[in-house]
């Protein structure tokens, strides 16, 4: 009888915890307030990141009564979909938007300046200083949504068989260009177990690569930054992508693959799966790959895999790999959109710090033990991460051109044909960015502020 009663009293306490959060959070039915202001908000990302979307909105929707956020997750072609709304004048109040789009729509006056909120709301003021975005001096449109740079993501395994050291975590201990390579090499073998340099190494039949990179900006923007080269000179309006420093890291990466055979070319990489699976099938030893790629490897149960810093060329550099949460000039309800943005990208409200998808913009996460603790202590964070991530987002990360070049979008257009005459070996680097200086210098219009 007592336990009837105890199980009695159990399910009556439930039904009530149950239905005052339902009534609070307004998931069903009717909002517990009809007069709350409703916000909408879109964003991308896979089905872990949209679950923990749905999670904190609707934690946001039940400690905030007046408020009331529906979120519209955007699964196929972002880009085009945000687009149609803008020229239908049907935004979203708040949304995920890509950094190029990003600056483009702030100088074109369409988001929400955040630098006059910074009085009333300090908080928006205590963000790591890499993760603001200027449209003009001193007009912050708010910051990166993550901080998300490039990292080596390598298969311990391997390295272990092989014996060769794994890529080094501190970054003041970073390969050089001859170190890395010597490794990848050992680490290459054809079907016959032969290396890139031994006597009868076959090219044609490799089966496992000892590095594999990609053919956009996240791969060559790092080592750029790592040589002192780059798009562009500081101004933004000189295209410089053929001077001696940044013809040296195009033409060390097309040697890569065509002149040491240590990295599959593009056609060879369609073929392949995703880098979680490439190195767990042991295709590939080393991958470049972004922080976010943290969660699909904390995932994968079968793979000992942990992570490095890039090679260097003359310093060790990273390269900031993310989009950016806005809020548009065309909301009616700015500050009811700041209450949720200051929420949305708050790691003690969002799993997604904690699973590995995103890395914190707020400072202290970076600085203070007890909160990089607070994100970082769990399987998804080796300890590797502690030199890796943190100190080399914190101290080596630069922002992309996407984030950084006016006109983006048209010069990005331009310069992706361009270059993958290099990856297709059908142009040598000098030759390859010498004919993209006519069709890219037009289209330069300088740089936005960084500060």
């Amino acid at each position: 009888m007592l336990k009837r009663r105890l199980r009695t009293w159990m399910a009556l306490v439930m039904t009530v915890m149950l239905t005052g959060l339902t009534a609070c959070s307004g998931n069903a039915g009717e909002p517990a307030n009809p007069n709350a202001v409703e916000l909408k908000f879109m964003y991308w990302g896979s089905n872990d990141e949209k679950q923990a979307m749905e999670k904190m909105i609707q934690s946001f929707n039940a400690f905030h009564p007046n408020i009331r956020v529906k979120g519209e997750h955007v699964p196929g072609d972002y880009t085009t979909k945000i687009n149609t709304l803008m020229a239908a004048n049907q935004l979203p109040d708040i949304a995920y938007l890509g950094d190029s789009l990003t600056m483009k729509w702030a100088s074109e006056g369409r988001l929400l300046d955040l630098s006059s909120y910074y009085d009333e709301y300090p908080e928006l003021k205590n963000k790591l200083k890499s993760s603001y975005l200027y449209s003009e001096p001193g007009k912050s449109i708010g910051n990166y949504t993550a901080l998300e740079v490039m990292q080596l993501f390598y298969n311990k395994e391997l390295f272990t068989e092989a014996g060769v050291p794994v890529p080094p975590a501190d970054p003041q201990k970073a390969w050089t260009w001859d170190e890395f390579l010597e490794i990848a090499k050992k680490l290459t073998k054809d079907q016959n177990g032969k290396h890139p340099g031994d006597s009868g190494f076959d090219p044609k039949n490799i089966v496992q690569y000892g590095f594999a990179f990609g053919n956009d900006r996240s791969s060559w923007g790092p080592l750029l930054a790592s040589n002192g080269g780059g798009l562009t000179d500081k101004t933004g309006k000189k295209y410089t992508l053929n001077s001696p420093e940044s013809v040296e890291v195009f033409q060390k990466l097309q040697d890569l693959v065509f002149k040491e055979h240590v990295s599959p070319d593009l056609i060879q990489q369609q073929d392949m799966p995703s880098n979680t699976i490439r190195l767990q099938t042991r295709k590939v030893a080393m991958v470049v790959d972004g922080t976010w790629s943290l969660l699909d490897f904390s995932n994968n149960k079968q793979l000992q895999w942990s992570i490095g810093v890039l090679p260097k060329l003359k310093e060790p550099k990273t390269m900031i790999v993310a989009g950016a949460t806005v809020i548009f000039q065309s909301t009616k309800h700015p500050k009811e959109a700041l209450e949720f943005y200051l929420y949305h990208n708050n790691p003690e409200k969002v799993d997604l710090f904690k699973s590995g998808l995103w890395m914190p913009i707020e400072e202290k996460y970076y600085t203070d033990e007890q909160a990089i603790q607070s994100w970082t202590n769990n399987a998804a964070h080796p300890l590797e991460f502690q030199k890796a991530g943190i100190e080399y987002a914190r101290d080596y990360a630069i922002k992309p051109s996407t984030s950084t070049l006016r006109n983006w979008p048209d010069i990005g257009s331009k310069l992706t044909p361009g270059l993958d005459l290099i990856w297709t070996n059908k142009k040598t680097p000098q030759q390859a960015l010498d004919e993209l200086e006519p069709i890219i210098q037009p289209l330069l219009q300088g740089v936005y502020p960084d500060e």
